[in-house]
């Protein structure tokens, strides 16, 4: 995956041009085939962590270059494709302004924990604004998931009791706008890490690893996390949970922070790395390297 930042690197016109054509990809292969959505998905990361590294590794005017190219071309692909001059561009700008913001700040900073209060921040609006487009009420999700899970019980032939599907759709949909905010910081710190790690690879190899090992949100942004969780806690509600979740999310990226550095520093073997991903398939150890995020922002648990 390299050789796309070194294709990127050789100016704005082509990282644009890959930029593009990547998202293009995204948008149409979850209509090409039905699996199409996890790769598509992988298509949108690697995009934003075009324009990324341009921003990283060449600075705010060839990013702003190749941000304009890219939208110039996805505006005539629009305007083809669906008769509208903005529906393409506004789903790259949703896509990749977290990720664009957040290099712009560690461009100017160097603080990897600085450009990842930015993405939390992005998924905190994002949250507020699912809020106010559902009215704040779980009850918009309701129909759309109920119609969804009815499809996909009758295609797997699964027997639930019209109870228990409507447990399950109360319990998703009270879900649904953490996940979609969960989603935006996802896309954003995948495309960020990507793009620092691209620079790094070609600059200061080793230079990311490092960088990552550190990694920490700082003291106050924990307590304003538990904060969050305490409030969500004892008082229930769509937004609320909503916030937790996000809040959740960002102490998770520093807890396997904190379990890559202690591998290190310890000298285990990646079989502990492997495993701890395997384990990720279960939501209970989410939480727990949220947890070792938060107690190592209070009690630095690394050397780093």
């Amino acid at each position: 995956m390299l050789g796309i930042a070194r294709l990127a690197d050789r100016g704005p016109g082509i990282a644009a041009g890959i930029a593009a054509t990547l998202l293009m990809a995204a948008l149409w292969l979850p209509i090409a085939f039905s699996a199409g959505s996890a790769v598509a998905m992988l298509f949108v990361i690697v995009s934003a962590a075009v324009v990324a590294f341009v921003l990283l590794r060449r600075g705010e005017q060839a990013a702003l270059k190749t941000i304009g190219f890219c939208l110039g071309l996805l505006l005539l692909v629009s305007l083809v494709l669906y008769r509208s001059a903005i529906q393409v561009p506004l789903v790259a700008m949703v896509f990749w302004l977290p990720a664009i913001i957040a290099a712009g700040i560690l461009g100017r900073s160097t603080n990897l924990g600085l450009a990842v209060l930015s993405i939390l921040a992005s998924g905190v609006v994002a949250v507020l604004g699912i809020s106010v487009f559902s009215d704040g009420d779980s009850a918009f999700w309701r129909e759309p998931l109920a119609r969804s899970l009815e499809m996909s019980v009758a295609s797997s032939d699964t027997d639930l009791t019209a109870q228990q599907m409507e447990t399950l759709v109360e319990s998703i949909s009270n879900m649904m706008t953490g996940a979609l905010g969960v989603s935006v910081m996802s896309v954003a710190m995948c495309a960020l890490f990507l793009a620092r790690y691209w620079q790094a690879a070609l600059v200061n190899p080793g230079g990311f690893r490092k960088e990552f090992h550190a990694l920490s949100l700082g003291r106050h942004a924990a307590l304003a996390c538990m904060v969050v969780i305490a409030v969500a806690l004892l008082q229930k509600g769509p937004l609320l949970s909503a916030l937790a979740m996000v809040s959740v999310f960002a102490f998770f990226i520093q807890g396997l922070a904190v379990v890559h550095a202690l591998v290190s520093e310890r000298g285990l073997g990646r079989g502990w790395l492997y495993g701890l991903y395997v384990l990720l398939l279960l939501p209970h150890t989410v939480l727990l390297l949220a947890a070792l995020g938060l107690a190592d922002s209070v009690y630095r648990l690394r050397k780093t």
